[in-house]
């Protein structure tokens, strides 16, 4: 799981690891575009919050 600022238009962004497929890629899921460091927090949050639901 990695936040970061885009410093070229100032948005932030969060990439989560899902881990390896069957041929053994990783997965990622990515989203951009929030405005503030808590937008994106908060979304991060609530994804993995999602991903947990689906996996039980």
């Amino acid at each position: 799981m990695a936040i970061g600022r885009n410093n070229k238009n100032g948005t932030w962004y969060f990439v989560l690891e899902l881990g390896k497929d069957e041929s053994g890629k990783r997965k990622q899921k990515r989203k951009q575009g929030f405005k503030t460091k808590k937008e994106v927090v908060t979304a991060l949050l609530e994804e993995k919050a999602l991903l947990n639901k689906e996996i039980n």
